[in-house]
């Protein structure tokens, strides 16, 4: 070890005693001095192990060329300074801050170079700490879904995270401070200042909702609030605030609303129930279609209010719905005012938490339901109307062809049969089959025989009769008819027919009949009884129908006397399914 030449017994001790690592140089870069204190920080145990080494030997490879660099400068009048990672004698990692400068003597000549190496590795340790933390910081302040900034206690914004600034398109230099008003909605600027400052004044919470414009130009709504940060006195330090985009949200809400809107508006019933709790909601629908008032509803079960009909129960329907998640059918249910009211019902199973919901439509089938009862009703008379009709028509077929002595008699009897029997058929088709008035019986058969009726009167009062007894007296006025052109009173030039009937009887009401041929010819009665003379007696057997005839000297004399209930003189007493009475509304 050299003894340094520094003039004095007090210099040394002032490098002795200092705390840190102090060491001199020769111009070369050799170690000639090191400190006692110096010697214990980076665990020496003797000068000896160092003495007249190169200084940048101790170092590692990778900061060597610090220390070439530090002497190099010191050595031409300048002072370095360097901070490096080194490792102690004993390998203990440490960190130094390291200064290095020129000493001459009093010739001006450089004689030694002063390093003077402090421990910073405790100092490290807490920059590396708040660097790591600040990096972390700065990983979530600017990953965050949110934007987030920071204000001093007057408001005055000094910081943003980087998600406003992408948003917003700015830096900070245009948001700093109040800033941030450039990109607010004109329409809200002035409201949320007010707000702002008002909560800055009397260092309470902030919350508001307002839009900001994006790079892009287009505004989307936030959900804003800011809290203040106190010392231990309770002043407040700092602000803290957060935007949080809720547009979509805002949209969301507004959807719900109106689709709860429309569901209460909604003309269908819809029901909203709480397995446990009973129902939930109860829209305007059900109320018109099933006439209990929402207060009534809420909280009950909708099955057991409306007194549901069906195979299934409703925990039947409940276990259908855990499997598969819905449950359609139709379930006949019951009014406030007790009528039926079938619906279309379907019902879906939606879990919210703990809870198990049950989203129920329901429309209205009830008159389907009795369109479809008056339908089979139909198609069940219609085919016993068919079946009567077919029989008929063999029967008249058999009978004419027995009474025919040709084909072509048979042919044209039996089309003059089946055309009267068609045009009676349109009259009760135009009443629905309810009935047929006499009047329109009697006047087809005579247009549909003898096409001019210009010697034949008709007169009698409005009289209806039930379908079969209409049918029955429609052969025998086509048979009547036909006798009077080919052999009675209209045979000639001179006959006339009448035609009369009026209403007997005060309590078993009947029509009564009355056919009469005149005319200036005798009229023989036939050696063989052909088919409208069987037609006429056999009908006067029937339990609605009976008949009397004589053979005059004009024509034939029939009277007929038809079955007629009081009702009918007024209305038909048959079922008309154009006629169904609507079932009452049960909306109070």
């Amino acid at each position: 070890m050299i003894t340094p030449p520094l003039g004095s017994t007090l210099g040394l001790q002032l490098l002795a005693s200092s705390p840190d690592c102090v060491k001199l140089l020769d111009p070369e870069g050799r170690i000639q001095f090191m400190n006692p204190h110096g010697l214990t920080l980076v665990e020496l145990s003797s000068f000896a192990d160092i003495d007249a080494k190169p200084w940048a030997s101790i170092w590692p490879a990778e900061s060597q060329h610090l220390i070439s660099n530090a002497i190099a400068e010191a050595r031409s009048g300048g002072v370095a300074r360097f901070s490096a990672f080194s490792a102690t004698a004993k390998g203990t990692p440490k960190w130094w801050d390291v200064v290095v400068s020129p000493v001459y003597d009093d010739n001006g000549t450089l004689s030694w170079l002063l390093a003077i190496s402090r421990d910073v590795t405790q100092q490290k340790h807490v920059e590396e700490s708040f660097r790591i933390g600040e990096q972390r910081f700065r990983a979530l302040a600017d990953h965050i879904a949110q934007f987030a900034w920071m204000a001093d206690a007057t408001g005055y914004i000094f910081w943003y995270n980087q998600r406003w600034f992408d948003y917003t398109g700015t830096d900070i230099e245009d948001m700093r401070g109040w800033g941030w008003k450039k990109v607010h909605h004109p329409a809200h600027v002035d409201r949320v200042t007010a707000k702002f400052a008002a909560c800055i004044m009397d260092g309470t919470s902030w919350e508001d909702t307002f839009p900001i414009r994006g790079v892009d130009g287009r505004f989307r709504w936030f959900l804003s609030r800011a809290m203040p940060i106190r010392d231990e006195n309770g002043n407040v330090v700092l602000w803290c605030g957060t935007n949080t985009d809720i547009t979509d949200q805002r949209k969301a809400s507004q959807r719900l609303s109106q689709l709860a809107r429309l569901i209460e508006l909604s003309h269908e019933a819809i029901i909203v129930s709480d397995l446990d709790d009973g129902v939930m909601l109860w829209n305007r629908g059900c109320v018109e279609l099933f006439g209990y008032t929402e207060a009534e509803a809420l909280g009950t079960n909708s099955f057991e209010l409306l007194r549901t009909t069906h195979a299934l129960t409703r925990d039947e329907m409940v276990a259908v719905m855990e499997t598969d998640g819905h449950w359609s059918g139709e379930i006949l249910r019951h009014s406030k005012d007790g009528s039926d009211v079938w619906t279309d019902c379907r019902l879906e199973l939606i879990r919210i938490g703990d809870h198990r919901v049950i989203l129920e439509t329901n429309r209205d089938v009830t008159e389907r339901r009795r369109a479809d009862e008056v339908r089979n009703l139909l198609v069940a008379e219609l085919n016993h109307r068919v079946k009567n009709t077919l029989a008929i028509v063999q029967s008249l077929a058999s009978q004419t062809a027995r009474s025919s002595d040709s084909m072509s008699d048979f042919v044209a009897s039996f089309n003059g049969r089946i055309q009267s029997l068609s045009s009676a058929h349109n009259i009760l088709t135009d009443k629905n089959w309810s009935s047929a008035l006499v009047r329109d019986l009697v006047a087809s058969q005579l247009n549909v025989t003898m096409g001019s009726t210009e010697r034949v009167s008709i007169s009698g009062p409005d009289a209806f009769l039930a379908p079969q007894v209409a049918l029955q007296l429609t052969l025998i006025l086509h048979e009547l008819a036909t006798n009077a052109v080919k052999h009675g009173a209209l045979s000639g030039c001179d006959g006339r027919v009448f035609v009369d009937w009026t209403i007997t009887g005060e309590v078993d009401k009947k029509v009564r009949l009355v056919w009469t041929e005149t005319g200036d010819a005798e009229l023989t009665v036939p050696e063989r009884r052909g088919f409208g003379l069987n037609l006429i007696e056999r009908s006067g057997k029937l339990p609605h129908l009976k008949t009397r005839f004589e053979f005059r000297s004009g024509g034939i004399f029939c009277e007929i006397i038809c079955d007629l209930e009081e009702a009918s003189l007024a209305a038909p007493l048959f079922f008309d399914p154009g006629k169904a009475s609507p079932r009452p509304s049960t909306a109070h």
